[in-house]
């Protein structure tokens, strides 16, 4: 093995190294992170950059949409630091065609970052369940899961693995159920229940017959019912948030809930859109753009709006959001050439990834955030390029 070969291998292990601790540790996964990179540099993985690009679209499309928020700092009114701040969160769109260059020749990449993931999960999911017990004390990393719904994704790779793989099919299985019972009846998670609800109608979809499909739809709307009868979290939040809704005005101060805040911001957002709709505001000035309509709709301020699809347009205007739809469409059509090619659990995980990410960003600004944004770029690195 060569000096090259040894640095390409060690950037291997620090990849899986960022994916097992991208969700309880942003300084380890920095760290490792930052290692990746040095060795794709020195072990000169990055020559074949070009033939990377030209192979996997999606890299494309996640340096395009840096480049216009590049350009967008220029016109921002925010403050210099507030539009880097902004810039760099997306810097994980870059690491996309890194990654992929640095595994080429690597037929297992995707079983392992998988793996990587499930094992950092399953490390906080624990910690979770000793504190619950009270065998641990409250600690940071128990928070970790309470900090949104992308837990939902684990729970679909967990469920195809019992479907696809011979081996094990009694501990997925027994995995799942824990999953899905802290999903539903510990986390007080809205947006990772309508995922958890979406990815599983995905799943019936791709891998049963149309006369299965029936069935287990059927199924799992009663299995939907026994949960919300008996899950006093998701009643309580359920009820909540249609309460929230129906009270809602635009008019008065005091209803803004969770949900007020949101339609506020999202009704702010189309305001300035109106306003500046090709290239918008620029990068990181939501919150500048906000200002003036804030005594006019007497909503609160906020850096973004909780919908990535809104902050990118008021961001980068159209021509931005035409950019950020296509990071969704391209690994589709993608998805549906690996069917072609009978890779089909790696298409239907892909199209999951797809769909996680896309109602993430709907209901959140997942792309913005360190950990799903993580999660999405490891899993498109694990299931988006062709290996032979």
């Amino acid at each position: 093995m060569t000096k090259s070969d040894k640095l390409k291998k060690y950037g291997i292990y620090f990849a899986y190294l960022t994916c097992f601790t991208c969700m309880f540790s942003t300084a380890l996964t920095s760290t490792f992170s930052i290692l990746m990179v040095l060795c794709w540099i020195t072990s000169g993985a990055f020559k074949n950059l070009p033939e990377i690009i030209n192979k996997n679209t999606i890299t494309i499309i996640g340096i395009a949409f840096n480049v216009l928020l590049l350009i967008g700092v220029i016109y921002s009114p925010a403050s210099m630091e507030m539009s880097f701040d902004f810039l760099k969160k997306y810097r994980i769109l870059l690491f996309i065609p890194i990654l992929i260059s640095l595994t080429e020749g690597n037929p297992n990449t995707g079983k392992n970052i998988v793996t990587a993931l499930l094992l950092g999960y399953l490390l906080i999911l624990a910690n979770a369940y000793l504190v619950e017990f009270g065998l641990l004390e409250m600690n940071k990393l128990a928070f970790k899961r309470f900090t949104g719904g992308f837990h939902v994704i684990f729970a679909y790779l967990v469920l195809q693995k019992i479907v696809t793989e011979k081996k094990y099919k009694i501990l997925w299985s027994t995995l799942f159920f824990i999953i899905s019972y802290d999903i539903f009846f510990t986390l007080q998670i809205r947006t990772g229940w309508l995922i958890f609800i979406a990815l599983t109608t995905l799943f019936i979809f791709q891998h049963f017959s149309i006369k299965k499909q029936f069935i287990f739809y059927a199924a799992s709307f009663c299995l939907l019912i026994v949960v919300f009868n008996t899950s006093d979290i998701v009643q309580k939040r359920v009820d909540e948030t249609i309460q929230n809704l129906k009270s809602y005005d635009i008019k008065k101060k005091d209803s803004r809930t969770s949900i007020g805040l949101r339609l506020d911001w999202y009704q702010n957002s189309f305001e300035l859109i109106k306003e500046k709709p090709i290239f918008g505001y620029g990068t990181g000035a939501y919150q500048a753009a906000q200002r003036k309509l804030l005594d006019k709709f007497s909503t609160a301020p906020t850096t973004e709006p909780h919908n990535e699809f809104l902050l990118t347009t008021v961001q980068i205007g159209f021509v931005g959001l035409a950019i950020f739809l296509a990071l969704f469409i391209d690994p589709l059509l993608r998805s549906f050439r690996l069917i072609r090619l009978k890779k089909n659990a790696q298409a239907y995980a892909l199209q999951a990834t797809i769909l996680f990410l896309f109602l993430g960003c709907l209901l959140n600004s997942w792309l913005l955030a360190t950990v799903p944004s993580h999660i999405f770029f490891f899993l498109i690195v694990a299931f988006y390029p062709i290996r032979e």
